[in-house]
């Protein structure tokens, strides 16, 4: 797995769509989930755990962060619920700021990828200031 920055269901061509840190778009098969489930269960943990946890520890419900593991640590925020085709996964620490244009969310990351969502600026900057808290946190734990 590389350094990713964003993840999405392509429904027309059933794909997960892949952003990596420089930019790269690449293509794998399947939903995101089911990448994500894998990735999470490579890291030691299955994906209901991972969001259990975070669940517990947040006191969140709607749209858990989805800690994923590894150095650096992969930690996903989603745009809406998982079980949605039009879910976008955001890799919250590499999120530098969250603006709103036009009722958009404008997302920058910290390698200059930029991506404009129409989602609320406002809950996607909670649910980052969330799921940073929670890295810390398990820092913490270490």
């Amino acid at each position: 797995m590389k350094d990713l920055l964003i993840l999405y269901y392509d429904s027309q061509n059933r794909c997960t769509i892949v952003i990596e840190a420089d930019g790269t778009i690449h293509t794998l098969p399947e939903k995101p989930v089911k990448w994500l489930r894998r990735w999470c269960v490579e890291a030691g943990s299955s994906l209901e755990g991972r969001l259990e946890g975070y669940r517990k520890k947040m006191g969140i419900v709607q749209k858990p962060a989805l800690y994923i593991g590894g150095y650096p640590p992969l930690i996903f925020i989603p745009t809406v619920s998982m079980e949605r085709d039009d879910c976008l996964y955001l890799r919250a620490d590499r999120i530098r700021k969250i603006t709103s244009v036009d009722g958009m969310a404008v997302v920058c990351f910290d390698t200059g990828v930029v991506y404009r969502l129409p989602v609320c600026a406002r809950s996607l900057r909670q649910q980052r200031n969330r799921s940073l808290q929670y890295l810390e946190m398990l820092s913490g734990l270490r």
